[in-house]
């Protein structure tokens, strides 16, 4: 049925997916935002903080700092496997770098930091590592990340450490235990979503990236999808995907809010 709809609306491909050029929607001021303070994050080096609701667009703006990093000048490390030991976490963060992840937990902690300092000293190469699903690290990760970035009696920043999770990575903040990880921290940004005439612009934009006239949908079933989504990315575009194939199966040329308000009742 994609063809058909794809024929019917004129369009090369279905506008709403996961696959998105980070480059279509980052320029939204919500978004320009927290994207310029993880730049400086990156520039000044330590540790920060993305948080933000599941869907609200944290791994396509993840996306867009990396593929604006100088790979001369920078090693981009991503680690999702979050719900896993300490020991697991060396192991994943050892092959990310290219080190023997063979040895207890302490010898790959100190291949680990050989490794990076090495990056820096020798290749003049700055690691940042990107965390994903932070919000469900164990509590002993979260602690000796501290400890990673202490170099030269803490007087060298060799590794730059991104955060990123759910709402719920605050509420570990609080714990005493994490006080010396959360005054480290430099930088916090926040994807609260996409504010209403965000929701238009992300809508129509991808309409026009995929070959079409923008006006397929009206300013009315925007309205309705922007209302249902609260601006989370991840919502508007799985709301927006499916009002286009109702639209389609009742024969419309537009989506209308009755298209949309079906969808949502479902």
């Amino acid at each position: 049925m994609n063809k058909e709809i794809l024929s019917f609306y004129n369009l090369e491909t279905i506008p709403f997916t996961k696959e998105i050029d980070p480059v279509d929607f980052v320029d939204f001021p919500s978004y320009d935002y927290a994207y310029k303070l993880l730049l400086s994050l990156i520039e000044t080096r330590g540790i920060g903080v993305l948080i933000g609701k599941s869907g609200s667009g944290k791994s396509c703006l993840i996306r867009k700092i990396f593929c604006g990093l100088n790979k001369g000048l920078y090693k981009p490390i991503y680690i999702c496997h979050s719900s896993v030991s300490l020991e697991e976490f060396y192991f994943h963060l050892a092959m990310c770098l290219g080190v023997d992840p063979v040895g207890r937990k302490a010898v790959k902690f100190r291949k680990i930091k050989e490794r990076i300092l090495a990056l820096n000293k020798n290749s003049k190469i700055h690691p940042v590592l990107v965390i994903d699903e932070a919000d469900r690290l164990r509590n002993d990760i979260l602690q000796d990340l501290r400890l990673l970035l202490n170099y030269e009696i803490d007087s060298f920043n060799a590794l730059t450490v991104l955060l990123c999770g759910q709402p719920s990575l605050e509420h570990k903040f609080s714990l005493s235990i994490l006080e010396p990880l959360v005054n480290s921290i430099t930088y916090s940004a926040y994807l609260d979503g996409l504010k209403e005439e965000e929701t238009y612009s992300y809508i129509e934009n991808r309409i026009s990236k995929t070959g079409n006239n923008p006006t397929i949908f009206t300013k009315n079933a925007m309205k309705q999808i922007h209302n249902a989504s609260g601006g989370i990315l991840r919502t508007i575009n799985k709301i927006s995907n499916s009002s286009l194939i109702k639209a389609f199966q009742m024969k419309s040329q537009n989506v209308e809010a009755d298209h949309v308000n079906m969808v949502i009742a479902r």
